[in-house]
């Protein structure tokens, strides 16, 4: 299994990487009662720093106690129904702490099926589009990591995150066993380097390459990053920008037919809707889906582009 193989070696490369073995699913259990909805504590945090588990200390350093304990007893139901609100909760979070980077390893480690710690370097890596502000950068940040998370067949996104690092970071010692790894859930022509780049730059190809394989499931996720990628691109080159996060598409699509006359025809205009509802089905990835359902959303897509390249003519 990908996910159980891939497991094994990155302990391998953690430990080469920290030089002692690192233990993040004993955080993980230690940490199990925040998606019951308990609060999270201060003790939370030292178990998170705790060097038994991972080098933290090498990295980070918490705010101290007396600067955050009352404002964490808040937090009591936050990380229960994740990724449901999630740009609320994360927002206040970061209210909190005042860094990103603490709430993406809080959040990582109450809810690793959904989030991963936020890195410079994988952000780099990916050429993930960035934000308005921070909470914007690191939603950004795991919503292409989710998308990888089923591409790579492993069962969090945390996981994704780690697979990506070490792409980069291990070719040559690592490097075999991790692309053979990846190779078991990867379209037979594509290595997980080049679907890296596709994810920024044509992630409609893999959604295809993926429905070929009969993975509705993984290719209504890429698709839906083309969409995303469709309706960025066209209000780009409008000159339009909604800086406010709240119902974004629905706006981006508003802004777009008053100022695109090839927009605003009704058949145009109730096509990007339908799309973007369509695509609010499928992202965050909690609901399910058919294949011919991402069929269709696929075949809007290229109806959408068509458009895009011929003025609705």
């Amino acid at each position: 299994m990908v996910n159980n193989d891939f497991k094994r070696l990155f302990k391998q490369i953690a430990k080469t990487e920290s030089g002692k073995e690192q233990n993040l699913e004993g955080i993980e259990t230690q940490l199990a009662h925040l998606k019951e909805g308990a609060a999270l504590s201060y003790l939370d945090l030292e178990v998170i720093s705790e060097p038994k588990y991972w080098p933290f200390n090498k990295h980070w350093m918490w705010p101290h106690r007396s600067q955050v304990e009352k404002k964490l007893e808040t937090t009591e139901g936050w990380f229960k129904d994740l990724p449901s609100n999630e740009r609320e909760i994360i927002r206040k979070l970061n209210n909190i702490f005042k860094n990103i980077g603490l709430v993406s390893i809080v959040l990582r480690f109450a809810r690793p099926e959904f989030y991963a710690i936020y890195s410079l370097p994988v952000l780099q890596i990916m050429r993930i589009e960035r934000g308005g502000n921070e909470v914007e950068d690191y939603l950004n940040y795991i919503s292409e990591l989710r998308v990888l998370r089923a591409c790579f067949g492993v069962d969090n996104t945390a996981a994704a995150d780690e697979i990506v690092w070490a792409i980069f970071h291990y070719k040559n010692k690592y490097g075999a066993d991790l692309k053979k790894i990846l190779a078991k859930r990867l379209p037979e022509n594509l290595t997980a380097e080049e679907l890296l780049i596709y994810l920024s730059n044509d992630p409609l190809k893999v959604s295809k390459e993926y429905m070929k394989r009969k993975d509705h499931m993984t290719a209504g996720f890429w698709a839906a990053k083309a969409f995303e990628k469709l309706l960025d691109d066209e209000c780009r080159q409008a000159g339009i920008f909604i800086p406010d996060p709240t119902h974004k598409r629905s706006k981006m699509i508003y802004a777009l037919c008053n100022m695109k006359p090839w927009w605003n025809k009704p058949a145009n205009k109730d096509l990007l809707y339908e799309t973007k509802d369509m695509r609010n089905n499928i992202v965050p990835g909690v609901n399910p889906f058919t294949f011919q359902y991402v069929e269709q959303f696929i075949a809007n897509i290229d109806q959408l582009k068509s458009i895009s390249v011929f003025r609705g003519y």
